[in-house]
């Protein structure tokens, strides 16, 4: 299987069969964590960054506490107003993530 290291995966049509399967098998494995909302050290020592340019309370805080559950360390940010991507800074998205990118250390590429 080819690593998700290094990879942008914006499309399912980005992802071979075996990969599919491969993500079924470590995801069957997480159920009992997150069917018992237990919390574990899984990322111990890692950091995710979250950047949402739109509102969302649910998907944020179900994002941020699965990963806190993880073990997980979580930054970023929830208003794109608080940032300098965009309309004032004129600040490029691609630039903006490639920033972020290099803040966290659980990334899935």
């Amino acid at each position: 299987m080819r690593s998700f290291k290094g990879r942008d995966i914006l499309s399912l049509k980005d992802f071979e069969r075996h990969e599919f399967e491969r993500i079924f098998e470590v995801a069957e494995k997480l159920e009992p964590i997150a069917r018992n909302r237990k919390n574990v050290d899984l990322l111990k020592e890692k950091t995710l960054v979250t950047a949402f340019y739109q509102p969302s309370t649910r998907t944020r805080l179900a994002h941020e506490t699965a990963m806190l559950r993880l073990g997980d360390k979580v930054t970023g940010f929830a208003d794109a107003k608080m940032t300098r991507a965009g309309d004032f800074y004129m600040e490029s998205i691609k630039d903006t993530f490639k920033m972020l990118d290099s803040f966290q250390s659980a990334s899935p590429h």
